[in-house]
């Protein structure tokens, strides 16, 4: 990734201030859509691996994961230490709230 393509990931991860969802990476320019593609498919990555997806160095690629962290795409992992940051991804996020079914529901179904 190039600085032009990296100012590019940064400002389209920034634009909105909705949940990302694992659904919603498809809207990405290349190669944050694959990068991240690729992060939802595995759940669990580090920063160097996150870096080596974007092709990018790892202060870049830390930018980009604080952006997603505040997007609720990614969250840090338990598992990171001194060594290597990791990052859980998001498999799901909140679901719109239920509605309640019409209460002659079951009589319709019943006739």
């Amino acid at each position: 990734m190039n600085q032009e393509q990296f100012e590019r990931s940064l400002q389209e991860l920034k634009a909105g201030s909705d949940v990302i969802r694992p659904s919603d990476v498809f809207v990405f320019s290349e190669p944050l859509r694959s990068a991240l593609t690729y992060a939802v498919r595995l759940g669990r990555l580090s920063l160097s691996e996150f870096a080596e997806e974007l092709k990018l160095g790892r202060e870049q690629a830390r930018q980009i994961a604080d952006v997603l962290i505040s997007r609720k795409l990614f969250q840090n992992s338990r598992v990171s230490n001194d060594q290597e940051t990791f990052y859980d991804t998001r498999v799901s996020a909140m679901t719109r709230p239920l509605t309640r079914p019409p209460s002659d529901l079951l009589k319709k179904i019943d006739d």
